[in-house]
This record gives structure tokens, sequence and C-alpha cells, in this order.
């Protein structure tokens, strides 16, 4: 179709021409802009060769405050005839104007999405409550989104041309009725938990029952709120044992059914990472052998690794891809994986949508709510910084559908996935070394710990000769170790209509997990 109004043109040509000539000072970049309007399949790929000046012609056009005629642009996507360049820019205005409705929209999004509107050229902005730049990290005033964002700043310009309304393509939460069925929180928080000591990641710690837990100091509840943090040292016990430390790992006492819909919130004041450290927030079916009944990675990294969300499944399921593409949230990772089906055996990872991977120095520094909204269309999870913490939520009147900029993954299931997912518990847990972290020890940030705990020992299960066990085991990181606390202030679980959850596996086999229980004959 056509019909997009020609005074349109000058507008988006002087908005993009202005930070195109900063950017591109050259004396073809004029020649390049005029092509990209005039001849643009030619003008693209030698423009897709300078990101910077892709960056300076979108941004400007697409984040500037600078007015817009909403009422001259169109309202869809795809009322272009191809080849009608004029009319492609005016629906390219559009989809500005779209996105700063978005930010402008939601209460507390001038700091929360402030790069995804100024850009990251490197230049102080007078006058704004937070900074784009580098810096900013200096001067402890970056705005929140900057470490997603501004790092992979030079796809900004794809990111916020392709950002959706989330409302009208069903990217938000839902507008299910929830009510409250459970909540941990301050000297009550261990009561709804079962204490689990069986490790299956072969790591450096040793988990507990909860009366050693609490004779060792790893669960503790101080200050109105529940702490989980590492301990002393345990001694081997057969020949060849590495030394490890006490730690926890615990299961609700409840598990919810994502059939029905369910919302689980966790507040937290500040929680570990760093080197050999592997902490988790997650939720599982243990009514049947893993991955069965799934498995969903809400908070997990190792070290100084982003953090991944990934659902786990043993069965047919996939993730619409549509939805999937249209609905991943802005400052994304690239990977991306559909099949959630798992089997480590056959190379089948699980699930892993393109999503919001900040890590976990991230988390620490803004501390608040993560949570996970699970029904049988979707999977959810947001972290909300605690100065963001919606009213609703406040008032245990949790509304996920205005909770949008908050979104870290989205991952929207198939019919297909009905019927291989089963109730799930909570799980919070503090590790060491093991699968994860002790074989990515030494890496990026941990390269410097010290060549003894680097050079002459493996990398990978917890041992003697395991180079991440030999570093969190040695008495010199007891204090280090020990300050790296995941402090709770509460675990809330929503569900639609307040329909109870059910007694967890863990918790009906006391700890035991379901393969070790004795077999009917």
């Amino acid at each position: 179709k056509t019909g997009s109004q020609p005074r349109q043109l000058p507008i988006l040509f002087r908005r993009a021409s202005r930070g195109f000539a900063k950017s591109c000072p050259s004396p073809g970049a004029f020649c390049l802009l005029r092509d990209l309007l005039t001849a643009p399949t030619s003008a693209m790929s030698r423009l897709l060769r300078t990101p910077a000046c892709l960056v300076a012609l979108l941004v400007p056009a697409l984040a500037s405050d600078a007015p817009a005629p909403l009422d001259e642009a169109f309202s869809t996507d795809d009322q272009c005839a191809e080849g009608d360049v004029e009319c492609a820019l005016g629906l390219l205005q559009t989809r500005g104007a779209r996105k700063r409705s978005f930010s402008n929209g939601t209460e507390g999004s001038e700091r929360y999405g402030a790069c995804a509107q100024q850009g990251c050229d490197g230049k102080f902005q007078g006058g704004a409550s937070c900074q784009c730049n580098a810096a900013c990290i200096e001067y402890g005033n970056c705005c929140y989104d900057h470490t997603w964002i501004c790092r992979h700043h030079y796809s900004l310009a794809k990111q916020l041309y392709e950002k959706p309304n989330a409302e009208e393509d069903m990217c938000s939460g839902s507008t299910k009725d929830y009510k409250l069925d459970m909540e941990a929180k301050g000297a009550d928080f261990f009561n709804h938990f079962t204490f689990v000591d069986i490790d299956d990641v072969h790591g450096a710690h040793q988990f507990t029952n909860r009366t050693v837990a609490l004779e060792q100091g790893v669960a503790t509840t101080e200050g109105g709120t529940a702490q989980m943090r590492f301990g002393g040292l345990r001694a081997p016990s057969y020949d060849g044992e590495a030394w490890k430390r006490y730690a926890t790992n615990i299961h609700t006492n409840k598990a919810w059914d994502p059939a029905v819909g369910f919302l689980a919130v966790l507040q937290y004041k500040s929680l570990p990472y760093g080197c050999g450290i592997w902490p988790s927030f997650w939720a599982m079916n243990s009514d049947r052998v893993w991955p069965g009944g799934g498995e969903l990675d809400i908070i997990e990294f190792a070290n100084y690794a982003a953090n991944k969300v990934t659902f786990h499944l043993s069965g047919q399921c996939e993730l619409d891809v549509n939805r999937a593409q249209r609905c991943a949230p802005l400052g994304r990772s690239i990977e991306q994986k559909l099949d959630c089906e798992t089997n480590y055996f056959l190379n089948k990872m699980g699930c892993m949508p393109k999503q919001r991977q900040p890590d976990g120095e991230f988390f620490a520094k803004y501390p608040g709510v993560m949570a996970a909204e699970w029904t049988e269309e979707h999977i959810i999870i947001y972290h909300i910084p605690e100065d963001k913490i919606p009213q609703d939520l406040k008032e245990d009147k949790p509304e996920t559908a205005g909770w949008a900029p908050w979104i870290v993954a989205f991952l929207p299931l198939q019919p297909s996935c009905k019927g291989h997912i089963g109730p799930q518990e909570l799980v919070l847990n503090m590790q060491l070394c093991g699968d994860w972290a002790g074989a990515t020890f030494g890496q990026d940030h941990c390269g410097g710990v010290g060549s003894e705990y680097l050079y002459g020992c493996h990398r990978g299960l917890s041992q003697t000769i395991d180079c991440c066990t030999k570093y969190v085991t040695d008495k010199k990181q007891d204090k280090v170790l020990q300050e790296q606390v995941f402090d709770i202030e509460y675990l809330k679980v929503y569900t639609y209509q307040g329909v109870p959850g059910a007694d967890s596996g863990t918790f009906k086999r006391g700890g035991l997990p379901v393969q070790a229980m004795p077999q009917a004959s």
C-alpha cells in the first residue's frame, strides 16, 4: 500500500543526518545517506559494514525526543510496497514513536530504559539522572540498562527497530487473579523448606541437613531476613576425597501446578558471586527422574559468567518461534535454543530464548525482586530493582501485565509441552566448583586468582587435584567466601485465585531423590 505523507521524509532525514554526520564524518557520508534513500539495496550493504554509522543513522530517529507526526504515520508495520522508501521511512518513524510510548508509559522507566533511548556514544548527558558512557562506571552513575545495552551497542539500532508493542503482541504477563498461597520470611523462613544433603553437581560444597546447617551457621535468620552462606571446612571422609565447605540446598515443602498458573517472587538484599561460586534459584518437578516433569533455571551463573534462564524437560516441547523472536526483551543475547527436550548424551541442552543476561555482580549491585510467572502459555522471568518494585506487588495483588519493562526472559510454550510438565517445587542452593564453576574456573576475572590455583591442577569435578577446589578450600579464602551471603527478604508464591499448592515430592520423601526410594515389588 502507499499513502505515506511526503513531509515525513525531511523530518526523519534531518534527525538522522545530525547523528550520522558526527559518527561518519567522511566526505562520502552524506552520499551514502542519499543513496540509502534513493538506492537502498546497494547502500545498505555498505552501511552494514560500518556499525557505528548504522547506529548513528537509526538511533536518533528511534530514540529522539523530538515530536513525531503520529497522526500521519502508519499504525501497523506491513503497509508498504516493496521499494517504497518514503513509506518505509514513515514506518521507521512509527516504530520510534512506539518505542518512546512504551518507555514513557511506565512509572520509573526514565532510568530503566535510559540507555535504550540515549544510545552509547560516550557523551555526557547534562541534567540526566543517569549516564550511558564508559565514565559512568567510575563515577557510579550508570543507568540501569547500561550493562546489557551498551555492552552490545552496535546492535542497539536493530533491537530498537524490532521491538514490538508488548501488549499488542502478547508479550507481557497475564491478567490472572493471583492470590498469595505461600510466604516464607524472617524467623519462619526455613520452616517452609526441606534441607537436602545430596550433591548432583560434583562440587566442593557439603550440603547438610537442617540441624547441621544451623550449627555451622550456613542457614540463619537475623535482622528480619534469612541468610544462606558458605561455612567452614569439612575434612575428607575417605582417602582421596577433597576438603569441602558447608553449604545449603533447600527445596520448598509445596509444589505448584503450571497448568493452574503461579507466580514465584524472591526479594533479596544481597547474593553471592565470584570465583568458584555457583548460586541458583530454580524450579523442578521431583516426582519423576530428572528432567522428567521439568526444571526451570531462574538465577544461575558460575564464577563471573552471565546468568542463563533455561528450561529442561524430557518429552517433546518447543518454544513458539514467532513469539520468542518478537517478545525477546531489549538488550537480548544473540544465542537462542527453542527445543526444550533435554538429553545431554544426545547434545540436547534444553531451551534458552534470547534474553537479558546480567551477571552476578549486576544482580548484587541492583538487589530487588527475581520473579517467575508460569502458565500453560508462557514462562516469564523478571528482575525488578528494589526502588522500582510496583505497588501492586507490595500490596500482594501482583499484576504482571504491567511488568513488561522488567522482563529478563520470555519463554512462549507450544501446546506440545502440555502433559510433560509436572508440579514445581522451588529450590535455593549455594554451590562451589563442580560441573560448571569448576570446569570454567580460571577464565576472565578469575584468571588472577594466583598461579597456585591455575597450574599443576585439573578443571572439572571436585577432587584433590581440581583447581577450583584448591582455591575455595584454602583457608586463605575463609573470610572472602563467608562474606558472600544470599540475604533474602522473602519468597512468596501466588496462584490463580489462590489455588493451594500440594506437598512436594522432596518433602514427602524427606529429602531423598525419587530414584533413591525403594521400588515396589
